[in-house]
């Protein structure tokens, strides 16, 4: 396995910690600030639909990978400003408006991991390495659920945001530092 594909995955590893904290306790957190069924469906829907949306203006970028890692970057700094918004949210309608910024950053960091992630691999080596990919988000994905229910039971929602944010920048610092290694230098 190259070392570049070792290295995006332990940049890509804190920010799938981050998000995989709150991922099934969104219902619950929606629900503090309105009980009805159809806004919880209704955010995360905006927030599909917006990611939707501007994966494919995103898509039509024809020089994406000059700026990949930018848009990696910016993907991650995004998110974390959603993450923020939510320590703050007390409207239905400010829920709505964060989703933007996760869609936004959803959608330039998604694809800009997976295109640098598959130009690092090897030849031959494909099934393998993403297999690993996989193999490791889902051990960590598992992981980060149950910690971020014990930080939510303990500590509550701020503080998982909190942490949250702060595995975001840990993202951002290891790319920003790793971008020469992997040829990243845009």
């Amino acid at each position: 396995m190259r070392k570049q594909i070792i290295y995006l995955m332990l940049i890509n590893s804190f920010f799938v910690f981050a998000i995989n904290m709150f991922g099934p306790l969104y219902a619950v957190y929606v629900q503090k600030i309105d009980t009805t069924v159809l806004n919880v469906g209704g955010i995360w829907s905006f927030y599909i639909f917006g990611v939707g949306i501007f994966a494919y203006l995103v898509s039509r970028l024809e020089s994406h990978i000059k700026y990949a890692s930018y848009l990696l970057i910016l993907g991650f700094l995004l998110r974390a400003s959603g993450w923020l918004g939510y320590i703050f949210a007390n409207e239905v309608w400010q829920l709505y408006a964060i989703q933007v910024f996760l869609a936004l950053g959803e959608a330039l960091g998604s694809p800009s991991y997976n295109q640098l992630f598959a130009e690092h691999v090897g030849k031959g080596s494909v099934a393998p390495e993403w297999g690993i990919s996989m193999s490791i988000n889902s051990i960590i994905m598992g992981i980060a659920s149950f910690a971020g229910a014990l930080i939510v039971y303990t500590y509550g929602f701020n503080a998982l945001f909190a942490v949250m944010i702060l595995l975001s920048f840990v993202s951002t610092i290891l790319a920003l530092k790793y971008r020469k290694l992997l040829h990243l230098t845009g």
